[in-house]
């Protein structure tokens, strides 16, 4: 760590123009990371420029810093690289695979940038010249926060920078009910709230600021779209394009409708399949030791934490759901 510090500040010794990126569909430790990290950058004289693949979900519109975000969607790769410049140094945040960085990952691919790791997932490809990485860390904001203590400057961080942090703290961990939570993450959940941060407030923008559309979606998903199968402790959604269309749904309206699989009584992992057009995405939740993570790997080209993961599949919903169904066949699988 103490090599890497040292290695960091010189790179950050004089002003530079430097890139945050983050994996696609960015979440809130994702995009909440990459704005304190941009916000502590500008402090001390860079120019920065928080790039994302996808679209991020709307609840997270009100975070400090994240109308200056550039979605990549908006921009060929010629027009985004006069749009930000030139790029000195570029930062991967909550992502460590290239595969997850979508159309941002020709960033990567240039040998001409310094390019620095800030993330918590498992197993991370060799593309860095530099690796902030701990599997241990509930959050990727988790890991920043331990650079700011590194770097001397917990103390300089304002409330905006407090309030990205926090927000990729709680919902990483499901507002710290999950098993990532360690007494290091209410530690550093402590000190953000002694910057200032709002938790009242925070966790309503996050969690208690749905549409309507969105609640008649999750009543329909649960009535309609769930399949419990509780021999093999497992439950899943399976959500079909035309859902999207009779819901009007927006990206992120879909988040936090896989717990409702793992509210049931015996269920330990739990499932949502989704419907595109080009593909079957997959989130995946488990409980104790059942490896969500490894299932989402050998089986959905994806990856993730042992109890929150994600992939796809190139087959038919249908198919999806039968190959699914398999997995859970699987013996190794139950408890």
């Amino acid at each position: 760590m103490d090599h890497n510090i040292s290695i960091l500040k010189k790179q950050l010794n004089h002003p530079k123009r430097i890139v945050i990126i983050t994996h696609v569909k960015p979440d809130g430790d994702a995009l909440g990371t990459s704005l304190a990290l941009a916000f502590f950058l500008k402090q001390q004289g860079h120019v920065v420029q928080v790039v994302i693949p996808t679209e991020h979900p709307n609840f997270l519109s009100w975070l400090p810093g994240a109308d200056a975000v550039i979605n990549r969607e908006d921009f060929t790769e010629e027009t985004l690289l006069e749009q930000v410049g030139r790029i000195d140094l570029l930062f991967c945040v909550d992502c460590s695979t290239v595969k997850r960085l979508g159309q941002l990952k020709f960033l990567v691919e240039r040998s001409d940038l310094f390019k620095v790791i800030i993330d918590h997932h498992i197993e991370p490809e060799d593309f860095a010249d530099l690796l902030f990485w701990n599997v241990k860390a509930a959050a990727s904001a988790e890991i920043l926060f331990s650079l700011f203590e590194a770097l001397g400057q917990v103390d300089s961080m304002h409330l905006d920078m407090a309030t990205c942090l926090y927000v990729g703290l709680i919902t990483d961990t499901n507002s710290f009910k999950n098993s990532n939570t360690t007494p290091k993450t209410h530690y550093i959940a402590a000190k953000l709230i002694a910057c200032g941060v709002d938790i009242v407030t925070t966790h309503r923008l996050i969690y208690d600021n749905k549409s309507l559309n969105r609640l008649h979606f999750f009543s329909f998903a649960i009535s309609q779209r769930l399949v419990v199968l509780p021999e093999f402790h497992a439950a899943y959604f399976v959500i079909q394009k035309e859902d999207y269309k009779r819901y009007d749904l927006q990206m992120g309206d879909t988040e936090g409708l896989v717990d409702y699989a793992l509210t049931l009584r015996g269920i330990l992992l739990g499932a949502v399949l989704k419907e595109k057009d080009d593909a079957i995405d997959l989130s995946l939740r488990s409980v104790g030791d059942i490896p969500a993570n490894l299932i989402a790997k050998k089986y959905f080209h994806g990856g993730g934490h042992r109890n929150a993961a994600g992939g796809f599949s190139k087959l038919s919903l249908t198919e999806t759901v039968d190959l699914f169904e398999k997995i859970l066949k699987n013996t190794e699988l139950q408890h």
